[in-house]
């Protein structure tokens, strides 16, 4: 696997992780004001969410998002719900990764 893949994957990954706490934090801190640690989680994960937003292939965005945005998204939950054979699934995932990086570095 490349290494500007498994980036990519680690980042969207640490998205999913960021986003549960900042959900649960949403309720805690209601009203208050927010840590600046969870300020920063808040900004990672509507820096990721910008992100897949902006890729222009709406296929490869909804890869991204039925895999690391959505409750209970998963690689196994995006590949069924993109009716694409195993290999084009793969070829279009790697495509998003691409752009989605990209994306997200332009924006850093």
């Amino acid at each position: 696997m490349e290494q500007w893949y498994r980036s990519a994957r680690q980042y969207l990954k640490q998205y999913r992780f960021y986003h549960g706490i900042v959900e649960q934090a949403v309720n805690d801190w209601e009203g208050a004001e927010k840590p600046k640690r969870l300020q920063q989680m808040e900004l990672y994960c509507q820096r990721v969410t910008n992100a897949i937003d902006s890729i222009r292939d709406e296929r490869q965005a909804n890869l991204l998002r039925n895999e690391f945005i959505v409750a209970d998204g998963s690689q196994r939950v995006a590949y069924e719900l993109s009716g694409l054979s195993k290999s084009q699934y793969y070829v279009i995932r790697k495509q998003a990764m691409r752009e989605w990086l990209q994306l997200i570095n332009q924006h850093k």
